[in-house]
């Protein structure tokens, strides 16, 4: 099950995919950044916490399960924009000069500004996690 529909997705607002197909792969690839990221914290094969139970659940699950969302639409965003959906492919879309012979382009683009990391997740998603504790591990002292 997909964390987030096409239909979720437009109706937090977001326009910038208009294509449900597109939407589906970059949702799917955005599930599996998000997962490695959080240490699959909504992940529904690991079953430790449900998205879904969170929705309808006290005010801070619901509160942590809609900004989920919202990332995950972010995150989306993100990979459309720069044109990959995956670490790899957003490090290879990042090319910052090239030289064929005596012609030499450089160009201003620097992904990596907007990249956590070698995580291929969007600065502003990293931010809703880590807000909503899902990039904090602690290991108990107990």
């Amino acid at each position: 099950m997909a964390y987030l529909t096409f239909n979720e997705y437009l109706g937090l607002g977001f326009r910038q995919i208009t294509y449900a197909d597109t939407f589906s792969q970059h949702e799917a690839a955005a599930e599996t950044q998000i997962d490695i990221t959080t240490q699959f914290f909504y992940n529904a094969d690991y079953a430790a916490n449900s998205l879904v139970d969170d929705l309808a659940g006290n005010q801070w699950q619901v509160f942590r399960a809609k900004q989920f969302k919202r990332a995950i639409a972010l995150q989306c965003d993100y990979f459309d924009e720069v044109g990959a959906d995956t670490p790899v492919g957003i490090a290879n879309q990042d090319l910052s000069s090239i030289e064929i012979g005596r012609t030499h382009v450089q160009a201003n683009s620097n992904v990596n500004a907007t990249n956590f990391g070698k995580t291929g997740l969007a600065n502003g998603v990293v931010a809703i996690l880590t807000q909503i504790g899902l990039m904090c591990r602690a290991v108990s002292y107990r």
